[in-house]
């Protein structure tokens, strides 16, 4: 199964490039949008169809437009489901249907509806949101938001006679989940909030790439209801993702009811892997009263200062702390890991690298060049500042713009990209664009979103700057080494995130002209191009290299199972 799906991944996007190669922009795809088998589109003349986010089209699947098809996000559709925004005329009898010509007349399908099997849709029909079309049917009349359209016949159920009676169905899948269970690769359910492009979430996608997934391969449960940036990659690679309530104060109650029948229902999880930080006592201490043996909590962040968060911050550590809901405690630094899990423990914590596949960061002039070019920076002499982080309070790019006016006025022939997103609204992303307007450095500065290309775009980079608030140990900090970059980050960054000797720390109470003047001298300090190509052999000796990382990984999964499975049959 997982390869019939990785092919059906494969073959969608081959599908979505041949079809953007042929029509453009007549064609617009939302982001997760996937197809399987003998998916067909045709847009004729001035035709569009657009598609919203996360929509789903299964086996033989057709659109043809002449004026319009608009799909929302999150629609579902059923095999051979068929789509017109036009019917040939037919109203002249001397003449033959295809020389009579087209009537034409847009068709809207709403947000979050399932479209069954072996329907049809017709011109000019509107269906609203949150609807269901049953299978067959033939839609030539707009549909109201909130409705079900069945067909009238009804079908005859009669039980068949065995000559062998049969199971109740409770019991056939029962006995299918536990037939299931000893085959294929050992299941790690990895506990996070959103597949987006973040520090754990990276590391999660790094050690999946590199990992001997006929071993070992992680599902993933996320506490958002939205796609992440990393889900269609990850279901690529084997992974399935599940969703969960959002683990806020008001709706832990819920979460906790969820995530215990959640184990229940899928009793192939044996290891549990979470990234939820001192959240984790809530799914860890479950997952032992479930019987889970293999329960990791791992520490990527050292909060600093006064929040909201702080009475349940502190609150959960100490349960996560007192109680013995992990059976294995990982942290990606050691900063992180004695204030997740106490200085008493530091020696129990296993520390896990923020590993990352040095050779994609190796860099190269003639790349950089190019990707300076094709983000308009012409002059071989502008400074490039770079930032790879989401838009969190946490990575401070309030201060950032600041400094940045700072390094500008300093050094007019400079420009800031900024590689991240954050939440749905991007509240914070549009604050900080009115900043720049307001700082007046607004063409300088160059918000790219969220990137799957952040290697390439490192190249084009000069100086790093992470001013964070406060961190564990930062993969970008690692990428950015890899890259041949020299850095400049806040003292609230752990100092151990510095393996290449290229980063210097300030405190965030220094002047805004004392960190330009850092960042300014940091990349003065770069020799030249041997400088920078030095970068990822440097992070690949300091133990930074995904290959090795996963493989490690790996062994520890299926030698932690199969300690946990062998105490208990003794």
């Amino acid at each position: 199964m997982t390869l019939v799906k990785t092919w059906y991944r494969l073959v969608g996007l081959l599908t979505k490039l041949l079809y953007r190669l042929i029509y453009g922009r007549k064609i617009r795809w939302g982001k997760a949008v996937h197809m399987r088998h003998g998916f067909r589109a045709t847009v004729d003349g001035d035709g569009q169809i657009v598609i919203g986010d996360d929509v789903f089209f299964n086996n033989g699947c057709a659109l043809h437009a002449m004026r319009e098809i608009r799909i929302g996000a999150g629609t579902i559709f059923g095999e051979n489901v068929l789509v017109y925004d036009h019917n040939h005329r037919f109203s002249e009898p001397q003449m033959s249907f295809k020389d009579q010509g087209y009537s034409i007349d847009p068709v809207r399908i709403g947000r979050h509806c399932w479209i069954g099997s072996n329907a049809t849709i017709l011109k000019g029909v509107t269906i609203g949101d949150n609807c269901v079309i049953g299978a067959g049917c033939v839609i030539d009349h707009s549909i109201p938001d909130g409705s079900l359209v069945k067909l009238s016949k009804q079908n005859v159920i009669e039980r068949i006679a065995f000559s062998t009676p049969i199971a109740e169905a409770g019991e056939r899948t029962n006995g299918a989940d536990a037939a299931s269970q000893g085959a294929g690769p050992v299941r790690v359910l990895v506990l996070d909030t959103v597949m987006d492009r973040g520090g754990a979430e990276t590391m999660t996608m790094n050690y999946l790439r590199h990992m001997d997934r006929s071993k070992v391969v992680y599902d993933v449960l996320v506490n958002r209801p939205w796609r992440g940036a990393y889900e269609d990659e990850f279901e690529a690679l084997g992974g399935r993702v599940w969703r969960m309530c959002p683990m806020y104060p008001q709706s832990f109650a819920r979460y906790k009811r969820e995530f215990r029948a959640f184990l229940k229902q899928h009793p192939e999880y044996r290891i549990i892997h979470s990234n939820l930080e001192e959240r984790s006592y809530f799914p860890l201490r479950i997952a032992a009263e479930e019987g889970i043996p293999v329960r990791i909590a791992h520490a990527h962040n050292r909060p600093r200062g006064i929040d909201p968060k702080l009475l349940f911050r502190e609150y959960f550590r100490l349960r996560l702390r007192l109680g013995k809901y992990a059976t294995h405690q990982f942290a990606c630094g050691r900063e992180a890991g004695e204030w997740l899990f106490g200085r008493a423990r530091r020696s129990q914590v296993t520390l896990l690298h923020n590993a990352i596949d040095t050779a994609q960061y190796q860099y190269d002039p003639d790349v950089a060049a190019q990707v300076r070019q094709e983000l308009g920076v012409e002059d071989s002499g502008t400074l490039v500042v770079g930032h790879v982080g989401r838009f969190f309070p946490q990575k401070n790019h309030t201060f950032l713009l600041d400094v940045f006016a700072a390094v500008h006025r300093m050094h007019p022939n400079s420009v800031l990209w900024l590689v991240g997103g954050g939440e749905q609204d991007d509240r914070l992303k549009h604050e900080m664009e009115r900043k720049t307007e307001r700082l007046g450095i607004a063409d300088a500065v160059r918000f790219l979103g969220v990137r799957s290309d952040v290697p390439r775009l490192m190249q084009g980079m000069d100086v790093f700057v992470l001013p964070s608030l406060y961190e564990g140990l930062p993969v970008t900090m690692i990428e950015a080494q890899a890259a041949g970059l020299p850095c400049v980050i806040s003292s609230a960054v752990p100092a151990e995130c510095d393996v290449t000797g290229r980063v210097r720390s300030l405190a965030l109470r220094e002047s805004l002209d004392c960190w330009a003047q850092a960042i300014l001298d940091q990349a003065g300090s770069n020799k030249g191009t041997s400088w920078r190509i030095e970068g990822a052999s440097l992070v690949t000796r300091a133990g930074y290299d995904i290959v090795s990382n996963a493989r490690r990984m790996q062994d520890f999964y299926l030698k932690a199972l199969d300690d946990a499975e062998g105490d208990r049959d003794e």
